[in-house]
């Protein structure tokens, strides 16, 4: 024996990222390389929203690429990135295997709501769902750029009433239509996100709920019903 002690844990230290943060951090810090290569920009966090505009003219840059793995990259980078921009500014948590990016889900914390933000960020790239035969999507699962709500009520929910899921869109499909290119931009994507968290929380509301904070064991319970 050495005599030797191995170091002490420091108290003070971070503790490590879950494998799906881990994968996230990593994906964002090479999509902030992109655009500093390809715009001269620095995106940092502190930018908040603003960075919305900058990012969609960079996504717009790459409609007629045709290269599945350059788009690949670029939307797991850009989908990390606008999905850790939703978790600061709305709150939420991530889920995946730590090694996929598509397999990458956002779990929201003020209102029952989950998505895929690798997805979105492909259909920011082709400004629209691409049909299913494209050469320039990923192998494996159709794309998912949907927010998922609710699709069975709650307990003390008044009989007859649609689920979130159901009642969202037809709210949604009253609003004035917007062009294509704005509706799935990130802009746009992340101004539809804001509207339906207000029509969740007004819904709660108008129901007597008390606000309250979705965790992960919440999903599952829910999801798993």
């Amino acid at each position: 024996m050495s005599g030797l002690k191995d170091n002490p844990p420091d108290p003070s230290a971070a503790p490590e990222p879950a494998p799906s943060q881990a994968l996230v951090n990593q994906l964002v810090d090479g999509f902030r390389d992109q655009l500093r290569r390809a715009l001269d920009l620095e995106l940092r966090d502190e930018h908040g929203t603003t960075a919305l505009a900058f990012v969609d003219h960079y996504l717009g840059l790459l409609r007629d690429e045709d290269r599945e793995p350059i788009i690949s990259l670029v939307a797991a980078g850009a989908g990390a990135w606008f999905g850790e921009l939703v978790r600061r500014e709305i709150g939420g948590t991530w889920i995946g295997d730590g090694s996929e990016p598509r397999r990458l889900r956002l779990l929201l914390a003020p209102q029952f709501v989950h998505f895929s933000p690798v997805d979105v960020a492909y259909e920011a790239i082709f400004s629209g769902s691409p049909d299913p035969g494209d050469p320039r999507l990923p192998h494996g699962a159709a794309l998912d750029a949907v927010y998922h709500l609710r699709k069975q009520n709650e307990d003390g929910d008044p009989d007859g009433d649609p689920p979130d899921h159901e009642w969202i869109a037809e709210r949604l499909a009253e609003a004035a239509p917007v062009p294509e290119d704005q509706f799935y931009s990130l802009t746009g994507r992340f101004e539809t996100l804001e509207q339906i968290l207000e029509l969740l929380a007004g819904r709660a509301l108008a129901r007597g709920r008390e606000p309250t904070r979705y965790h992960l064991n919440d999903y599952v319970a829910a999801l798993t019903k």
